[in-house]
């Protein structure tokens, strides 16, 4: 526990995949990460017809009202709650924040995608870097920008994430098989031909990665001895991605062996995040993907909230 922080500070990401809250602790002009709870929620999966179901309403305000009160037994002084692409397409967004609010007192605050990524190239910058090409992976979105002296560069946000890919391609089992792989592969090359075509073959020395999915696939590196650590980042060498890939179609089980072990909650988003991964990293021609541990929620604490204070370690 923070013992000298004078105030305590909630941030809640409503994600498509995940909600995740983080508590900060903050005295004069510093904050840090203190406690966090998390939910895979998996809203992208109650969309139909472009409408969060009334499933999915219930399931959000059940999910709110519970992170609600573990900010409350963490003696938050406030709690802030933001929306990626969870909530962004979604015609019914102005009355599922307001079932929301009704419920908990909570606004939810959407983002856009050029706020997403604005919030993801602040933390970035935050960490020292000052330039390169990076992505955030989530469930339903992939955010990928090229960033410099000035801050955020061309960029867009993909109609993609590993939740989606997941449901969208997998059909016959847990993991996509190889005729499965391949669709996956040729949309996701698809889409960041239409969307990024400036982005081919740019050939970066390292491409850093955002978001769950990243650290998730980190995490399985780590436990497998694939992934090098470099200082609170983790690098991956692209190969090691494509072995994963291969060993899960070799052997299925002992793939979920270690998933349950490693990352249960994300057993079935794991291998298509993965293959997105890999792919954009081929796209652009990079051998090594760089996993950093700040993202949204860090941006979005030091642009919205706190601008003047200093960065904090995300997990």
């Amino acid at each position: 526990m923070e013992q000298d922080a004078t105030e305590k500070l909630a941030l809640i990401d409503v994600g498509s995949n995940t909600i995740r809250t983080v508590v900060y602790g903050r005295r004069g002009n510093r904050a840090r990460k203190l406690y966090s709870e998390r939910d895979y929620t998996g809203l992208i999966a109650y969309v139909s017809n472009g409408r969060l179901t009334e499933e999915g309403v219930a399931k959000l305000c059940a999910t709110m009202a519970h992170m609600k009160r573990f900010c409350a037994l963490c003696r938050c002084e406030s709690v802030t709650a933001f929306s990626t692409a969870s909530l962004r397409g979604i015609t019914n967004r102005a009355e599922t924040v307001e079932a929301v609010r009704k419920l908990t007192g909570l606004d939810i605050v959407p983002l856009t995608a050029e706020e997403e990524m604005a919030c993801d190239c602040a933390a970035l910058k935050r960490t020292g870097l000052k330039e390169g090409f990076a992505f955030d992976l989530g469930g339903g979105s992939c955010q990928v920008f090229r960033f410099g002296e000035n801050g955020l560069g061309e960029g867009a946000s993909l109609p993609f994430g590993c939740l989606t890919l997941g449901e969208h391609f997998v059909r016959r089992g847990l993991f996509p098989d190889r005729e499965e792989a391949r669709a996956m592969r040729r949309y996701v090359r698809g889409t960041l031909d239409e969307y990024l075509p400036g982005f081919v073959g740019v050939k970066p020395p390292v491409i850093h990665a955002m978001g769950g999915t990243a650290r998730a696939v980190a995490k399985v590196l780590r436990a497998t001895g694939q992934a090098e650590a470099d200082g609170e980042c983790l690098c991956i060498p692209r190969e090691a991605l494509r072995d994963l890939l291969r060993d899960a179609r070799k052997n299925e089980g002992k793939m979920v062996a270690l998933l349950r072990r490693v990352i249960p909650g994300r057993m079935s988003t794991l291998l298509p995040g993965i293959l997105a991964m890999e792919t954009i990293a081929r796209h652009l021609e990079c051998e090594t993907i760089e996993v950093t541990p700040t993202g949204v929620r860090e941006g979005f604490l030091w642009t919205k909230l706190l601008p003047t204070a200093a960065p904090s370690t995300a997990n």
